[in-house]
C-alpha cells in the first residue's frame, strides 16, 4: 500500500537514395572481317512482345487478401487476452455506477461507507476489481450503505455531511478528519455521518460481506465507539462467521 502524504491537523470543528544509377551502356565491337559499312550498320529494331494487360487489384480486394493472410485462428489464450485488455475500462465504468462521486458526501438516509483510495495503488485497484466482479458483493454494498469513493490524493472540494450539518471541506481536510494514513481505508459511518469504525487496508470479499452484515444488523449500536467496544464486537463477529482477521482499533 502506498503511504499518503503527511496528515494535516484535525479540523477544529471536526473530529500517468535515390541513389543515381551508375551503370553505363557497354558498346559492342564490330566482328572481324566486317566492312566499315557493316560495322556502322544500325541494328535491326527489336520486336517487342505486346504488353499483357495488367489486372489491377482494387484496394478493397487487396486489403481482403492481406487480411486473410494475416488472420490466424483465435486460441483461448488470445480471446482471454482481448477480454483482459477491455476489462480495466469496463471495470472503471462499472465501479462508478456502484460508488458515488465524492462532490457530495451524504448518507442519504442509510449507513455510509467512505472508501479512501489512490488510483495508482494496486491494493485500491484490487478492491475495486473485487467489487465489480462480485455481483453479490456489489449488491450488498448498495443495499446496506451509501458508498462513496474518495481519491485520497485528490484536490477536490466536497459538500460534507457531519453530525447533521453540511459544510465545505477539501480532500486534505477529510483525510485529516479520518486520520487516513494508508490506502485503501474503509470508513463506516451511521446515518448522521458519525463514524462507527475504520477498516484499514485491503479487505477481501468474504470479510467485506461479513462486515456489511455487522453494519446492517446494527451490532455496533449501544457500544462505546471510543474505548474499543465496537472493534471487540466486530472481531467476535468475524470469528463467529469464519473470518480470521486482526482488527486494528483506532
Amino acid at each position: 500500500m502506498n503511504k499518503l502524504f503527511g496528515v494535516a491537523l484535525l479540523s477544529a470543528i471536526l473530529l500517468s537514395g535515390c541513389g543515381e544509377s551508375t551503370a553505363k551502356e557497354v558498346k559492342k565491337e564490330p566482328k572481324a572481317g566486317a566492312t566499315h559499312a557493316t560495322a556502322d550498320k544500325k541494328p535491326a529494331v527489336e520486336q517487342k512482345a505486346p504488353k499483357q494487360p495488367v489486372v489491377k487489384e482494387t484496394k478493397t480486394e487487396k486489403q481482403k487478401v492481406e487480411k486473410q493472410k494475416a488472420k490466424k485462428p483465435e486460441t483461448k489464450e488470445s480471446v482471454d487476452q482481448k477480454a483482459q485488455a477491455k476489462k480495466p475500462h469496463a471495470n472503471v465504468s462499472k465501479f462508478y455506477t456502484i460508488f458515488k462521486d465524492s462532490a457530495k458526501i451524504s448518507t442519504d438516509g442509510k449507513a455510509m461507507l467512505l472508501l479512501f483510495g489512490q488510483n495508482s495503488d494496486p491494493y485500491t485497484q484490487k478492491i475495486k476489481d473485487d467489487i465489480v466482479s462480485d455481483d453479490e458483493l456489489s449488491k450488498r454494498i448498495t443495499s446496506v450503505v451509501t458508498p462513496i469513493y474518495i481519491d485520497a490524493r485528490g484536490q477536490k472540494k466536497h459538500k460534507f455531511q457531519h453530525n447533521g450539518e453540511i459544510m465545505d471541506v477539501d480532500t486534505k481536510t477529510l483525510v485529516s478528519i479520518y486520520n487516513v494514513t494508508a490506502t485503501p481505508t474503509l470508513i463506516f459511518a451511521d446515518r448522521e455521518a458519525s463514524h462507527i469504525f475504520v477498516v484499514p487496508g485491503y479487505m477481501p470479499p468474504k470479510q467485506f460481506k461479513v462486515t456489511l452484515d455487522f453494519v446492517e444488523q446494527g451490532l455496533w449500536r449501544g457500544k462505546d465507539r471510543k474505548n474499543g467496544d465496537v472493534y471487540a464486537a466486530l472481531k467476535k463477529f468475524y470469528a463467529d462467521n469464519g473470518v480470521e482477521i486482526k482488527v486494528d482499533s483506532k
